[in-house]
């Protein structure tokens, strides 16, 4: 009898060594010390800032949104011209809602830094900002899920652990009938 009962606690301690590894985490998984990061659909943005005023600019295919406030208190503009130029390209902002503005743009911006000047005219204050858009390809994301590697580790325990937990019938078996 004491036979079997290390015969089985061997075999356990094997099961558990070999399975061991498969309980480490996988990458994005192990809670170190990389921040996790952000996923989603962000439109480009932009910022232009000067002592007097602050744009945001987000693109939104041929459509540009503006929002412009007072850099010392964040209240919005109202009723200010704003002359864009985006790559050569001259554009009159419309005024959208309270701060809020919009341009239709004749092309989709390509990828790449693009330099964006605003001539801003809200009553007495002349302002001139300037930002960059940077602007990526869209990036394949990489396809979460498990990796073939894993699989097979996960197949070969669960191999593993049946053949154990056979030999551990039949040992049962043997002793009942000795």
């Amino acid at each position: 009898m004491k036979i079997i009962h290390s015969t089985v606690a061997t075999f356990m301690a094997l099961i558990f060594t070999l399975l061991s590894p498969m309980a480490i985490a996988g990458a994005g998984h192990d809670h170190g010390e990389a921040a996790p990061q952000a996923h989603g659909t962000a439109l480009p943005r932009f910022v232009a800032v000067s002592e007097d005023l602050e744009m945001v600019g987000i693109v939104n295919g041929k459509q540009l949104t503006i929002f412009l406030d007072r850099f010392t208190d964040n209240s919005p503009v109202n009723d200010a011209q704003i002359d864009i130029d985006i790559e050569g390209s001259k554009y009159k902002a419309e005024k959208h809602g309270v701060g809020e503005y919009e341009v239709i743009l004749k092309d989709t911006l390509k990828p790449g830094v693009i330099a964006i000047t605003a001539t801003i005219q809200a009553g007495e204050l002349n302002d001139l900002l300037t930002g960059e858009l940077d602007l990526h390809e869209d990036e394949d994301e990489p396809v979460s899920g498990s990796s073939w590697k894993g699989i097979a580790l996960w197949i070969g325990g669960g191999l593993l652990a049946l053949m154990a937990l056979g030999a551990i019938v039949r040992f049962r078996q043997q002793a009942r009938t000795a």
